[in-house]
């Protein structure tokens, strides 16, 4: 089973991070960049990172950075 880490940086630039496979992933992302703490500007980033230290998803200040919105590889 795949296993991601999330890292979750916040506006003072602190930063935590949550374990999670692939069954718990999408609802922590919804949480995280869809959520209350979110939606108030308390989460400035969430980067997801697989067991091959690459990065599948990155959200930034609102923003879907990667993957690029529309492009599909």
């Amino acid at each position: 089973m795949e296993k991601f880490t999330v890292y979750v940086t916040f506006p003072d630039n602190s930063q935590t991070t949550e374990k999670h496979d692939e069954t718990t992933i999408g609802s922590a992302l919804a949480r995280l960049t869809r959520g209350p703490a979110a939606s108030v500007g308390m989460i400035k980033e969430v980067k997801v990172v697989d067991m091959l230290d690459c990065t599948n998803f990155l959200w930034k200040e609102g923003r879907l950075e990667y993957p690029i919105p529309g492009v599909h590889y």
